[in-house]
């Protein structure tokens, strides 16, 4: 997506034709896709200009909930975008770690799933600054929505194997 230049990183040319995703479009995509995997029980989702967690929702079949904070894109006129991911992805990590319960009758993986959600451009550097070990501990997930609406889910054994 970068490449290397004599000012150091500059944006590919394909990252000037990327269409830019939304907090709204990536959270949209994402509640459909834990929907077609079972869970829309008690469905809170929230808006941009609300306090919380931006998805909450509980399993179709279990007493389990997701726990999932949503990023999008930088406006187009934003100056330094590769900037913008970096505040954004610290900013998520940040707001889901002090959501997250360690109170649990049965353990602290058996009641709350955590997540994060970025569009798909995010992909390189959630790769590069998330250890597997890190998610693994903390019950961890990444979904990454691509422009078209698919959903890449990562646990912290597909991080592991992506990050060697």
């Amino acid at each position: 997506m970068y490449t290397r230049s004599r000012r150091g990183f500059t944006p590919s040319l394909a990252d000037n034709f990327m269409k830019l995703l939304t907090e709204k479009f990536v959270q949209n995509n994402i509640i459909e896709h834990l929907f077609h995997k079972g869970w829309s029980r008690n469905l809170r989702s929230k808006g941009v200009d609300e306090h919380g967690v931006d998805i909450k929702v509980r399993n179709n079949k279990f007493s389990r909930y997701w726990l999932i904070e949503c990023k999008g894109d930088a406006s187009k006129t934003a100056k330094y975008p590769r900037s913008h991911r970096e505040v954004c992805f610290n900013l998520a990590l940040g707001q889901i770690i002090t959501r997250m319960k360690s109170d649990g009758k049965r353990g602290y993986k058996y009641g709350y799933k955590y997540g994060v959600g970025f569009p798909s451009s995010f992909c390189d550097l959630v790769l590069r600054r998330l250890p597997s070990n890190v998610a693994d501990k903390l019950n961890l997930y990444v979904f990454l929505v691509s422009e078209t609406g698919k959903v890449d889910f990562y646990d912290w054994r597909k991080l592991k194997q992506s990050q060697l």
